[in-house]
């Protein structure tokens, strides 16, 4: 096969895994919308224009907010564990976008997601994914809620926090930066 067959089957393939093209319109709109954010090449960053496309449609039916939050999880999960760190940092810039624009009553169920995701980055062993799960919890702990929700379990959070910030690692700049984080969530 040449090589530029190949790259093109790639790109096919991981653009829409899970179905052939002739069936893509069958797809959730929501999930729709979702893979539309991610680009071919994790440099080139989020597709603004689909990510506003995204916004809105959560904003528009915030009762899908919550399948949209399942879905970027399980896209998160799976490139965590495929060590795709640039589609990562896309996923978690787009919940970022997406907390900060719904922060609403409607974002209860989106929360559970959200958590869920960056327990999964605070849980993998790479400082640079645990430093960008401790940035998204700590916009996270900054939104005022209407009524908050005192059940749920942060005993997790603060353990990891806390293991992070008495962190051996081998990098003195990522030491100073779990206890830098440290210090901002338990300020609050």
């Amino acid at each position: 096969m040449p090589q530029a067959e190949g790259t093109v089957r790639a790109k096919i393939q991981r653009r829409e895994p899970r179905v052939c093209c002739c069936c893509s319109a069958l797809r959730p709109r929501y999930k729709r919308l979702v893979d539309n954010i991610f680009p071919e090449d994790p440099k080139d960053g989020l597709v603004k224009a689909d990510m506003e496309k995204l916004t809105f449609y959560a904003v528009s039916a915030p009762e899908k907010l919550d399948r949209i939050g399942s879905y970027l999880a399980e896209r998160l999960s799976r490139d965590v564990v495929r060590h795709r760190s640039g589609y990562v940092l896309i996923a978690m810039e787009a919940l970022d976008q997406l907390l900060m624009a719904c922060h609403s009553q409607s974002i209860k169920p989106f929360v559970e997601s959200f958590l869920h995701m960056v327990a999964k980055l605070l849980e993998s062993g790479e400082p640079k994914l645990q430093v960008l799960g401790t940035n998204s919890f700590v916009k996270f702990a900054n939104i005022e809620e209407d009524t908050p929700s005192y059940h749920r379990r942060y005993d997790f959070f603060v353990s990891r926090f806390s293991a992070m910030c008495h962190s051996c690692h081998s990098d003195p700049e990522i030491r100073t930066e779990y206890v830098f984080f440290y210090f901002m969530i338990y300020s609050q």
